[in-house]
């Protein structure tokens, strides 16, 4: 039986709310074993993050090996070291405690402000030295084959930059977003200069430049031509194995429930799609009581209540069920049991060139999607594969006719799910067949 080669795939498997990065890496890992490669996941313990899905890691086959390694922490805020110092209400905190606490509160919002001009590339910098150790350690224990770095944060790169440098092994970086030509940067001048030179330098010493888009492709040609040895293309995807439980799902068919799944910020926002709800009920075109919306994820940043207030100043109250962060696996079901899934893009210059990760879990769930989406890439996919309505993010009538659109196709079926027979193969967006190019990837780079 011909023996496995092993990778070292470098990812901190850890981000915020809604990582999809998280899912790309293990899912890749997952069914690299079915094409000749033994995984070994590099990333950081997770005592630190709180918003997590451990759910996720306990899909993986045995032969994923997972090594974890500490971060350097320069603190919690006030609630968490709150929460590590809390005494019963019986117990007399003691002064020391009470002194610390007090310090890190003031601390805290100060590290806050100040790590963009600190914590470069990102926060997760911070891991970079005993990601390094323990890289070292594992690949002369295991005998690696070949690395993939994965991004964000961006100081996986540096990791396998420097991993690279050590041991000489084959390495794929491979990019989920831009870095220097992301449509979210810091907009400190030195800073970016910098980035620009490590993205350089990264890019320049790795073998093959991989990422998820072919306009994000385009952009790293144009940009670094002169130093990149390659550029491939694997999308983001999804999972079959993931909604087999599933089919059997059903939601109310009295209601025409819109879905929202993800994130909302300054750019991304669901304001104006509120607005046409409103007024298509108000112009009687849509029954008020047999409409839901429902978003999970973060509807509004702590501190912030504009998304809230919308609601209010429209009185939606009834009509939108805000349901939080929600495990993976409870927001498939949710999405499952919804009528119409909500795709709502970002609307700054660039957002064409970039594909959500939840339109792939869309696909896969398979019922009809709206999508509030500047041209480009995602809409094109919506398109070419007849995934639902795509509309103007910023036409309120756009996204009113694109909203009863639906809704009417809805009715005419009295609630049941509209068939998919007829659309073209999604199979390129699986992720055991994406494993498998990957595979390809490695086997060209290791012979």
């Amino acid at each position: 039986m011909k023996q496995s080669k092993k990778v070292l795939i470098i990812a901190y498997l850890f981000p915020p709310i809604g990582g999809g990065g998280v899912q790309r890496a293990l899912k890749m890992a997952k069914y690299l074993g079915s094409f000749g490669w033994e995984p070994h996941i590099l990333t950081v313990e997770p005592e630190y993050h709180v918003s997590l899905d451990h759910s996720l890691l306990t899909q993986l086959p045995d032969d994923v090996v997972i090594h974890r390694t500490r971060e350097f922490s320069i603190g919690a805020p006030p609630a968490a070291a709150a929460a590590t110092t809390a005494v019963s209400s019986k117990q007399q905190e003691p002064d020391h405690v009470s002194l610390k606490g007090s310090i890190k509160a003031k601390l805290f919002p100060f590290l806050k402000q100040s790590k963009k001009y600190v914590l470069i590339p990102d926060d997760q910098v911070l891991w970079f030295p005993y990601a390094i150790k323990k890289g070292l350690e594992v690949i002369k224990q295991h005998q690696i084959d070949a690395m993939v770095s994965t991004s964000g944060p961006y100081t996986n790169h540096l990791v396998g930059l420097s991993l690279k440098r050590k041991t000489g092994l084959p390495w794929i970086a491979d990019f989920r977003d831009p870095w220097t030509q992301n449509m979210h940067r810091p907009g400190i001048a030195w800073r970016e200069s910098l980035e620009e030179r490590l993205e350089r330098k990264v890019l320049g010493e790795s073998d093959l430049l991989l990422t998820v888009t072919h306009s994000f492709a385009a952009n790293f040609q144009k940009k670094f031509g002169n130093v990149i040895k390659r550029v491939e293309v694997i999308h983001n995807g999804f999972d079959p194995e993931d909604y087999s439980e599933l089919t059997t799902i059903q939601g109310d068919p009295q209601r025409c429930t819109f879905i929202y799944t993800g994130i909302f910020y300054k750019e991304r926002n669901p304001r104006l799609f509120l607005k046409a709800i409103y007024q298509l009920i108000e112009e009687g075109k849509i029954n008020r009581d047999s409409i839901e919306l429902k978003f999970a994820g973060v509807f509004d940043y702590p501190g912030y209540t504009e998304n809230m207030d919308c609601v209010r100043e429209l009185g939606l109250e009834d009509v939108v069920k805000v349901l939080g962060h929600l495990p993976h696996q409870q927001a498939l079901v949710e999405m499952k049991k919804s009528d119409i899934l909500l795709l709502v893009g970002d609307t700054a210059p660039g957002s064409g060139d970039y594909i959500p990760g939840k339109l792939f879990e869309y696909m896969a769930i398979g019922n009809p999607i709206l999508a509030l989406s500047l041209p480009g890439e995602s809409t094109a996919i919506i398109e070419k594969y007849d995934l639902g309505q795509v509309v103007n993010p910023a036409s309120l009538e756009e996204i009113k006719s694109g909203v009863l659109a639906l809704y009417e196709g809805w009715q005419k079926l009295n609630g049941m799910v509209p068939s998919t027979d007829g659309r073209p193969s999604t199979s390129i967006y699986e992720r055991k067949t994406q494993a498998g190019m990957l595979a390809k990837l490695l086997d060209q780079m290791t012979t």
